[in-house]
């Protein structure tokens, strides 16, 4: 592990343990409490955490692939109501990815044509119990939704999302796509991928403004864009 590296996981620990108190502060700027929060990686959970509030959403400590998390959000009812079974990670279509990431000790859930990793749980009954718990508290009058530029992902899958027809919506994105949904990326990140969006999250959206509906959420874009631009000339050179 390379020291950034362990000044973030540093950093997360930090904010972890001071959730529980600044958390009930926080949570004083959000207009309706009773938040979902629908997310293609472990960003929700992280979310709910700085706000100290309990998980009122499924996708937590998981993750999905883009193209498998496009279809989940284009019908997410279609998919909250069907049943989640699981799969051994070489039958995923996946597998090569999961190989490469040593993410092979997971459950992998599969719900119709669909994968999803759960990264974060330590076997098959404790992913399906969680899944199907939190889901029965979402609040469908109240959901944001979230993605990155990670996992497999592809300019289609952006557009996909942008044009998703919900008010609430973000990408956390590598290059200026030119799509409303975008907030560009400007802490560490590689070409078409966003390794960890779960520790600078707070630099480039304001959660509170973003979960209120307020269109004006986004921070220190030109900062990003600079710190892009200066990946993607290395990256050409």
């Amino acid at each position: 592990m390379d020291v950034q590296q362990r000044i973030k996981n540093a950093r997360v620990k930090i904010r972890e343990k001071i959730n529980p108190i600044l958390g009930p502060l926080r949570i004083k700027k959000i207009e309706d409490k009773n938040f979902t929060i629908i997310c293609n990686n472990c960003w929700g959970g992280h979310v709910y955490r700085y706000f100290n509030l309990q998980y009122n959403s499924p996708t937590i400590g998981l993750y999905f692939y883009s193209e498998d998390y496009i279809k989940f959000v284009y019908n997410l009812k279609y998919y909250l109501n069907s049943e989640l079974t699981f799969i051994n990670y070489k039958q995923s279509k996946y597998v090569d990815d999961l190989i490469a990431h040593h993410n092979t000790h997971c459950p992998i859930g599969k719900i119709d044509d669909i994968e999803i990793v759960f990264l974060h749980y330590n076997s098959e009954a404790e992913a399906k119990d969680k899944w199907n718990r939190r889901k029965q508290r979402l609040n469908w009058e109240n959901i944001v939704y979230k993605m990155s530029e990670q996992n497999l992902c592809s300019i289609d899958h952006l557009k996909r999302f942008d044009s998703l027809p919900v008010a609430r919506k973000f990408v956390f994105v590598t290059n200026d796509y030119g799509l409303k949904s975008q907030v560009l990326w400007g802490s560490y990140c590689e070409k078409k991928n966003i390794a960890i969006d779960t520790v600078d999250f707070r630099k480039y959206i304001d959660l509170q403004k973003f979960i209120n509906g307020n269109p004006y959420f986004k921070k220190r874009q030109k900062y990003a864009r600079k710190k892009l631009n200066l990946l993607n000339a290395e990256i050409v050179e």
